[in-house]
């Protein structure tokens, strides 16, 4: 079901304090997007996300300033929930339209008024750094992902991004054959065959919100085939060629006591990160990543949401 259907089934998050409830009345939902926010307070506020049926037009919605945690809390898992079931209803991305998109943008940008911690890369390369985590992928708009979803012989299974050992990171995609697809659950569950593909990156602490990425190594191997497990098998990989620092900062045009590696277009933006929820922005070539915090990779590659 599409974004029509997911308005009507997501759940009013606040009401205009100026608009009292009814038993028996009934309210429309409204993306983010289309909604002009107005607080009086100084402190953090966040939209409102239904308005009574029948308005016509755009409403101004009255906000309530944010003046206690539990109010805090409860507004952010509230827009939460309602991110998961726009990205699911999307397949992650690969079969969002404009609108879905401009509806998936807009929770993430209230969700960033609300983001609970304000250094992503506090604590960078200890335990305690907030972005040290297993993510798996929910959500993405970013085309040299989206594409990959093109390939007529493999389907895409689970694809996370690795940073529990930070300062590396290791973007994974796991693929089955597409036929797969297509079988009774009963004889693909038999036929199961996978393959885990890795990119190696090095992150690099830019700022409280950026992190820089230096690609190093690609790596493939098999999981699974006809059902049975080949994760003991090694892989196929190799190094990347590594530009040394003077190259460096001759094709981005800094001076020698500058560190060029500032200045790479390879990074991207923390825009949301807590306990259990990743929210970035590629820099080069672009794209919005929502992700979710999970203990492992899958261990077959199946796609759990």
């Amino acid at each position: 079901w599409g974004a029509s259907a997911l308005r009507s089934a997501t759940p009013q998050l606040r009401r205009s304090s100026s608009t009292p409830a009814s038993s028996g009345s009934s309210s429309s939902w409204r993306s983010p997007a289309h909604l002009t926010t107005r607080s009086s307070s100084p402190k953090r506020s966040v939209r409102a996300f239904s308005t009574p049926a029948g308005d016509a037009g755009d409403a101004v919605v009255d906000v309530e300033a944010v003046d206690d945690a539990t109010d805090v809390t409860d507004q952010r898992e509230r827009l939460k929930q309602a991110l998961f079931a726009a990205c699911a209803a999307c397949d992650r991305g690969f079969g969002a339209s404009a609108e879905d998109r401009r509806s998936i943008e807009a929770f993430v940008a209230d969700l960033a008024v609300l983001n609970p911690t304000e250094d992503a890369t506090a604590a960078w390369e200890l335990p305690e750094c907030p972005l040290r985590k297993c993510w798996r992928l929910i959500y993405t708009s970013a085309a040299d992902v989206t594409i990959l979803a093109a390939n007529p012989v493999a389907s895409l299974n689970g694809i996370y991004q690795d940073a529990r050992d930070l300062p590396v990171v290791v973007n994974v995609i796991d693929t089955a054959p597409r036929v797969l697809a297509l079988a009774p659950p009963q004889i693909a569950d038999r036929l199961e065959t996978a393959v885990r593909q890795k990119v190696y990156t090095r992150a690099r602490q830019r700022s409280a919100t950026r992190v820089g990425l230096a690609f190093e190594r690609v790596e493939i191997a098999p999981l699974t085939l006809f059902g049975q497990s080949l994760e003991n098998l090694p892989s196929l990989g190799f190094d990347l060629p590594q530009l040394g620092l003077d190259l460096q900062r001759q094709l981005f045009g800094v001076g020698a006591e500058a560190d060029p590696r500032d200045d790479s277009p390879a990074y991207f933006d923390v825009l949301y990160v807590d306990e259990d929820t990743l929210a970035i922005q590629q820099a080069s070539p672009g794209g919005l990543f929502v992700a979710v915090a999970v203990p492992e990779l899958g261990e077959t590659g199946a796609v759990a949401f």
